[in-house]
């Protein structure tokens, strides 16, 4: 019977731990597989409406995002279920406070996607991005589900050892990229990533990255920083951690390949984000030993000084501080600094110098130009090219310009002008002047961004002009954003100028490339804060443990690799912006580094549970007094009569049973 009892006990034990591991699932699906997903979805735009949005590319293609958002909100709706299949059979939810700050976060995302302007878009994702309310919902779904859900120390494993196999995928897909053998430029690759009706096309399907640059299933390179970035400290950690020599064998073989991918990405803010990160999490370390600790602020601090040095002194660090500062304003950089296009001319600020250029088209067909100073003196020309009726301008100041009266396609008069090689086409009407002929084929009135001078333009590869053309807009959103996946549409589209000087015509602001403005932006200030604060508030909690916990223990060293995982993202997320390719990975580590937190803080007596020790102890303290009062009673009395033959006082009885008792009181607190 003891036999059968016994299989039975382990029948049962196994189940629950089927039951619990199936649980899990899902988040195995959004850290490890939703990742490596790239399939074609065509779809509408709908950015047509907008002036600066072509007719023609109303149609688009994409591979590497929709997909993935259409899995995540599925996995989400099946988290969402059990959830609430949970609190219908009204078992526990295990919280914390700092899930108070997530839902205030929740609250201001909720309302911002309800009172946006873009609604079609907050619902269903946009171009280049497909980021919409309910992925960044289910992000959060996927943070509490697995703090609720991972409760030992087995089930890590089951996550990060799945997950795994997809984490594997794209780290070797980015790696061969390096190598040049990309797959997704082999037959098999693009049959895989393509419906059926491709398939007489498939030469057509290329991809505009420079040739051996590892993009993998992420498409962007700057995603790799996110990806890479939190994968190689969390490696560096379960290599300290592991046990079997095996184990540590195939963690660093794919610590190679993620350092390969992230250096063939050719994104610098990676590395950068993992050297802040790694002086940060070696002083956490050292903080354990005050002595080592004061050492180590001493070899920041030196070695933040040789840096400035280095920076200001080498070829290297010259190069590096240009790149991470920038060079130059635009208007310091380029010829044309403002055009206006006004009723009776255009007007264009050359240098600093106001250039009026006007044209009439005469009945014989001749169009004639005119151009005039800031005096308002007429600026003579010279036909350069007979052919083309290309003209020049007789002034020293504009001698970069050059003015071509043309004809547009509808018999409609114009003129073009050619500055620094860069072409601009005007027209005008009896209704509004003068107007631009944008990239997008359309004809409007030029009106130039307001933008802030907080960062040089090219800082940061050119993200320092994005940062200043968002910079503006925080001010509107103190309270509340414009809804999840509209930044493109608060930040100016019609920046013309930075288009055709640095970026390209036809190129779009999508993203804020920083996460936190992008934040501010879609979500508001509050919202943001309150994000904020539960990040801060997990990186805060982790300092502590790891500052007190065993770290002979391979479950710390798990912890602690996804906080340096979780660390290095949100400071790579200065400069890169959320997407559903790393974001998920990021939400599924932030949920399991909270859950190993609440485990050490349990399994080592950690903060609360000193204090109830102690509470316990002093109970048990005053419970033992009275028994040891009445002991030291019997004890005394029996004393006396034993010793009154002897000549023994009472009182002196007392004074060592005392003296007996105080020890008997000290061993009890201790």
């Amino acid at each position: 019977m003891k036999h059968k009892e016994k299989i039975i006990l382990n029948t049962n034990g196994n189940k629950n731990t089927l039951k619990a591991n199936k649980i899990l699932i899902p988040v195995i699906l959004l850290i490890g597989l939703i990742p490596i997903i790239v399939h074609s979805f065509v779809y509408d735009t709908n950015l047509a409406q907008f002036d600066w949005y072509p007719e023609s590319a109303a149609k688009q293609t994409d591979f590497f995002f929709a997909w993935k958002m259409i899995a995540i909100i599925l996995v989400g709706v099946v988290m969402l279920a059990i959830l609430l299949i949970r609190y219908l059979n009204k078992k526990e939810f295990k919280f914390e406070n700092s899930f108070y700050f997530l839902m205030v976060y929740a609250l201001f995302v909720a309302m911002s996607a309800l009172f946006s302007s873009h609604k079609y878009w907050v619902a269903h994702g946009t171009y280049e991005l497909f980021e919409p309310v309910w992925v960044v919902f289910v992000y959060m779904i996927l943070c509490y589900y697995v703090y609720n859900y991972v409760q030992e120390e087995k089930q890590i494993e089951v996550i990060l050892r799945w997950s795994g196999i997809g984490i594997a995928i794209v780290t070797l897909i980015g790696f061969f990229q390096v190598f040049g053998l990309d797959y997704f430029k082999t037959s098999l690759g693009k049959h895989l990533m393509t419906d059926t009706s491709w398939w007489n096309q498939l030469d057509k399907i290329s991809f505009n990255f420079a040739d051996k640059t590892a993009y993998t299933t992420l498409y962007n390179p700057n995603f790799l920083s996110f990806y890479f970035g939190m994968l190689i400290p969390l490696l560096v950690c379960l290599f300290i951690g592991a046990k079997k020599m095996w184990h540590r064998l195939v963690i660093a073989v794919a610590e190679i390949f993620c350092i390969v991918a992230l250096v063939g990405s050719r994104i610098s803010s990676g590395f950068i984000a993992l050297a802040i990160g790694a002086v940060i999490l070696a002083l956490v370390l050292l903080s354990r030993k005050k002595k080592l600790f004061a050492a180590g602020i001493v070899v920041v601090v030196i070695g933040m000084i040789a840096a400035g040095v280095l920076v200001n002194t080498t070829g290297i660090g010259q190069t590096l501080k240009k790149t991470v500062v920038g060079t130059y304003h635009m208007k310091d950089q380029f010829s044309l600094n403002d055009i206006k296009a006004n009723t009776d001319d255009v007007e264009l600020d050359i240098w600093n110098n106001p250039l009026y250029v006007s044209y009439d088209l005469g009945s014989d067909g001749v169009i004639t130009v005119v151009c005039k100073d800031a005096d308002g003196q007429e600026i003579q020309t010279t036909e350069v090219d007979q052919e083309n009726h290309i003209l020049a301008l007789n002034d020293e100041r504009f001698a970069n310009i050059q003015i071509q009266p043309i004809m547009f396609t509808d018999n409609t008069a114009g003129i073009k002008m050619i500055i620094d090689g860069v072409e601009w086409d005007f027209s005008k009407n009896d209704t509004d002047g003068y107007e631009y002929l944008n990239p997008a084929g359309k004809l409007v009135k030029f009106e130039n961004p307001k933008v802030s001078k907080v960062f040089l333009d090219d800082a940061m590869s050119n993200r320092g002009h994005i940062w200043n053309k968002t910079i503006p807009l925080l001010g509107k959103h103190a309270f509340m954003g414009s809804g999840a996946n509209t930044y493109m549409f608060e930040v100016p589209q019609e920046d013309y100028i930075s288009q055709n000087y640095v970026y390209g015509a036809n190129s779009y602001d999508v993203k804020a490339h920083s996460w936190y403005l992008q934040q501010w932006v879609e979500t508001g200030l509050i919202g943001t804060l309150a994000l904020l604060v539960f990040l801060f508030w997990y990186l805060v909690q982790s300092v502590r443990i790891y500052r007190r916990v065993d770290l002979h223990e391979s479950i710390s060293w798990v912890g602690f690799g996804l906080f340096a995982a979780v660390l290095v993202y949100m400071i790579a997320g200065i400069a890169n912006d959320s997407n559903v390719c790393t974001a998920p990975v990021f939400c599924g580590m932030l949920g399991l580094g909270l859950a190993v937190n609440r485990m050490l803080v349990k399994k080592e007596n950690l903060f609360v549970k000193e204090t109830a020790v102690s509470a316990e102890s002093d109970t048990a303290v005053k419970q033992s007094i009275p028994k040891a009062a009445e002991s030291e009673k019997a004890d005394t009395a029996q004393m006396v009569q034993n010793t009154q033959g002897a000549g023994v006082t009472e009182s002196s009885v007392r004074k060592k049973s005392s003296k007996k008792q105080s020890r008997k009181q000290r061993k009890n607190q201790k």
